[in-house]
């Protein structure tokens, strides 16, 4: 188990409370609990949504290079691939 040494001070509305306090009654969740698991999964969908990144000279002449290189025969996936997919089938 991680141990919880960083601390988070946060302000908000009382109509804000009220409603996150709704839910905390039906989710039998402590604040904390609730708090942390929807910032870490907010900020999680916004990481995977990233279209922009910044990239030194180096690490984009390497992903260059990578993206060059000729393309290789995989024949598991090709095989893979070819097959129906779990949501065609009956």
């Amino acid at each position: 188990m991680d141990v919880k040494t960083e601390r988070w001070s946060i302000r908000v509305t009382p109509a804000e409370d009220t409603i996150v306090r709704r839910v905390l009654d039906n989710a039998g969740k402590s604040l904390n609990e609730y708090v942390v698991s929807c910032a870490v999964a907010a900020a999680v969908n916004d990481l995977a949504d990233r279209r922009v990144f910044t990239l030194s000279d180096e690490a984009w002449g390497e992903l260059h290079d990578i993206l060059n290189r000729p393309a290789v025969a995989k024949p598991r996936i090709a095989d893979l691939l070819a097959r129906p997919s779990v949501l065609e089938t009956e």
